[in-house]
C-alpha cells in the first residue's frame, strides 16, 4: 500500500499519489507497427507529451474489497497562447490551461499504479512559447486532482507553488488532453494502465 501524501490528501482517502515525481512527462513518438514506442526521448515536431501519474492504494483500501471501483483523473497543463487576441501585455501571450481527464475502473490494491494522458504535437506547437515545446518539460506546470465518489481524494502539482490555486487563474482550454483511447496509443502498455471507463453513449 503507498504511504499516505503530505500533499493534498484528504482522510480515509483510498488512494495516494507518491510523494515524489507523481507526475512524469515525456515526449514521444506516434506508435508505428513494428517499432518500440512510448520510450521518451527529445521532442520533435511530431512529438505527443506524454503525461503519466503514479499513485498506490491506502490501508483504507482492505483484503476484504481490494479495489477501488473508480477513480476520475483530472488534469491541468500549463500553456501560453502567444496568438490570443488582446493579451494584458502585448507580445507576452495569455497563459492557458490545457485540461482533460480520465476514470479507471475495479482498480486493484497496490503501491506501483499508473495512469497516462496525451496531448498532441499540434497543440504543443500552438500553446508553447518562444522556446518551442520543450516548455512543457522544463517550464509549464501541471496539477492533478483525483476523485473518487465524486470527491476530491488527494492533488498533485509537478512543480510545487506557494499558490496552490494558481492553475485557477488561467484561461481555460478544454478537450486537447487525449485519454489512451482517444490517440494512436490505445495499445501502447495496455497492461501498464487500469481498464479505462468510456463516456456514456449519446442519447
Amino acid at each position: 500500500m503507498a504511504a499516505p501524501a503530505a500533499f493534498g490528501q484528504v482522510q480515509n482517502s483510498p488512494i495516494a499519489f507518491v510523494n515524489r515525481e507523481a507526475i512524469t512527462v515525456s515526449f514521444v513518438p506516434s506508435p508505428s507497427v513494428g517499432i518500440p514506442t512510448g520510450v521518451g526521448g527529445p521532442p520533435t515536431v511530431n512529438s505527443w507529451l506524454k503525461v503519466e501519474f503514479h499513485y498506490g492504494t491506502t490501508s483504507a483500501v482492505t483484503k476484504d474489497y481490494p479495489y477501488v471501483d473508480a477513480i476520475e483523473f483530472k488534469v491541468w497543463i500549463e500553456g501560453l497562447d502567444l496568438f490570443a487576441p488582446n493579451p494584458a501585455f502585448p507580445g507576452k501571450g495569455v497563459a492557458v490551461a490545457l485540461t482533460g481527464s480520465v476514470t479507471y475502473v475495479n482498480v486493484g490494491a497496490g503501491k506501483d499504479i499508473y495512469g497516462v494522458l496525451y496531448v498532441h504535437p499540434s497543440t504543443l506547437a500552438r500553446y508553447s512559447s518562444e522556446h518551442g515545446s520543450e516548455d512543457f518539460d522544463r517550464k509549464f506546470n501541471i496539477h492533478l486532482e483525483a476523485y473518487v465518489g465524486g470527491v476530491k481524494v488527494d492533488y498533485f502539482d509537478k512543480t510545487k507553488e506557494t499558490d496552490l490555486n494558481w492553475y485557477q487563474s488561467l484561461r481555460v482550454v478544454p478537450g486537447l488532453v487525449y485519454r489512451q483511447d482517444q490517440c494512436p496509443f490505445l495499445a501502447v502498455d495496455s497492461d501498464r494502465y487500469p481498464a479505462i471507463k468510456l463516456p456514456a453513449p449519446a442519447q
